[in-house]
């Protein structure tokens, strides 16, 4: 008999083998999880809502253009609210919160009577002079801290007026000098205490430069509330030393007007001082006895 052939048996298809990349995501994810770190997906929107800004900033910029622009100067009077407000087409309460906030920063100020209203300030020492009150009214700096400020300031303000100073400027100082000295004779102290402390601000003029100016000058207006206070010292050297001090500045001698104004800034300096702490030890004892 003849011998069959073995039929050959059909093996089962063999399944393709997909082999899946991965995307950059996936693979991002992967490497964040090994790493242990999270991977924060970037927000959508990156920017914030833009925010309209209210009436009354529109009427503070519309003023300070008309500042820049040299239409409004020192001294001169806004029209009234009810004109103004129509002028700018605004309603009066935004105007009045306006002109609140341009007072705030010593940009105006407000005058009462017939001829009262809103005026443009006639010196940009204002805005400082709130700076240095609040600084000092919210405990950010010391008394000592502004007297030491001062004390450099003006050594600057000395030598820059032996340099700058005129015939003219030397004059104004003696005739401060003379008032001060009447006003001593009459016994009008808070007026005198006024008057002296004038000096620094014409010395600071004379230099010719307004930011120094307006440093000083927001510097003594400060200071001076503390020296009404404290009233001058037992001897006072203020009218000889500052009649030294004009001669040294006429003379063009810096070194030795610097060292005239230094030492009696530093006299002074101490009494005020002084005086803080007597007022401060008043303070706590009136509060332990209530």
């Amino acid at each position: 008999m003849p011998r069959k052939t073995p039929t050959a048996k059909r093996l089962p298809p063999r399944k393709a083998v997909v082999i899946k990349t991965a995307t950059p995501k996936a693979t991002a994810r992967k490497a964040a999880t090994a790493s242990g770190s999270a991977v924060e997906a970037a927000p959508r929107n990156e920017y914030q809502p833009v925010k309209t800004r209210r009436i009354f900033e529109e009427i503070c910029d519309a003023i300070r253009k008309k500042l820049v622009s040299g239409e409004l100067k020192p001294g001169d009077r806004l029209p009234a609210e009810r004109e103004l407000s129509e002028m700018l087409n605004v309603s009066r309460t935004a105007l009045r919160e306006a002109i609140r906030s341009l007072e705030i920063v010593g940009i105006v100020e407000l005058r009462k009577g017939s001829k009262g209203g809103a005026f443009i300030t006639d010196t940009g020492a204002n805005q400082v002079t709130r700076t240095f009150r609040d600084m000092l009214d919210f405990g950010r700096v010391s008394l000592a801290t502004l007297l030491e400020a001062r004390l450099l300031v003006m050594d600057s303000v000395v030598r820059c007026a032996c340099e700058r100073a005129t015939a003219k400027d030397i004059e104004k100082l003696k005739q401060n000098i003379t008032e001060t000295i009447e006003l001593t004779k009459r016994e009008r102290y808070e007026e005198r205490t006024m008057k002296a402390v004038e000096f620094s601000t014409i010395l600071a003029d004379v230099t010719g430069n307004q930011v120094m100016a307006a440093i000083l000058e927001a510097m003594a207006s400060v200071i001076r509330g503390f020296i009404v206070i404290a009233g001058p010292p037992a001897h006072d050297p203020i009218i000889s030393s500052r009649r030294r001090l004009i001669d040294q500045i006429a003379a063009r001698d810096a070194d030795g007007a610097c060292e005239t104004m230094r030492s009696y800034l530093l006299a002074l300096n101490e009494h005020l001082l002084h005086t803080e702490k007597m007022l401060q030890r008043a303070t706590r004892a009136k509060q332990r006895i209530a």
